[in-house]
């Protein structure tokens, strides 16, 4: 039997970023139909599977680097976050911030939406996780490294989150880095 896959061929190429700015987070919607992209151009967009050019724009970072994005469980937003120190949600229907999360101490590296939606968790450069309740825009609380469990041997500012998810009934919260753990 042939594979309806074929091996080492792309079926499209999205082309949209500045021509010299990578793409650092992609991200598909619960639904299947749009997808994001995150990039070194100070801007997110938003894509659809039949279209290889952006239907939207995600402008207001200032930073170069918007490094992740993720969908709300909705599909009606997407958080970004960025090196200047945010995370923004943005409605993807009008391209506007609906939420600007401040208060991080380096840029964000990671930015997850809880699967009820009602929580953004944010992880910074400095290896800290913020939890945000989206429908007052508020933080909730901050979790710190602890650094006696670091098998690294990594100082705080060196304990970067690469990765972070929730459970998929929203009550824990994963995340691993730089740190070994």
């Amino acid at each position: 039997e042939e594979s309806k896959y074929k091996s080492g061929t792309a079926l499209a190429v999205y082309r949209g970023h500045a021509p010299s700015a990578p793409v650092w987070s992609v991200a598909f919607a619960p639904s299947g139909y749009y997808f994001a992209s995150a990039g070194a151009d100070a801007t997110a967009r938003l894509w659809t599977t039949d279209r290889t050019v952006p239907v939207r724009l995600l402008s207001g970072h200032s930073s170069a680097n918007v490094n992740c994005v993720s969908w709300h469980p909705n599909c009606n937003y997407v958080i970004t976050g960025s090196d200047d120190k945010t995370a923004r949600l943005w409605d993807i229907q009008t391209g506007r911030t609906v939420r600007l999360m401040t208060g991080c101490h380096g840029g964000v590296h990671q930015a997850q939406i809880s699967p009820g939606g009602q929580y953004a968790a944010i992880a910074d450069h400095t290896g800290i996780v913020y939890l945000w309740d989206l429908g007052t825009g508020k933080k909730i609380t901050e979790f710190r490294p602890n650094l006696s469990e670091n098998r690294a041997g990594l100082p705080a500012t060196n304990s970067m989150i690469h990765a972070l998810r929730f459970s998929a009934c929203g009550s824990a919260l994963a995340a691993g880095g730089d740190d070994c753990c």
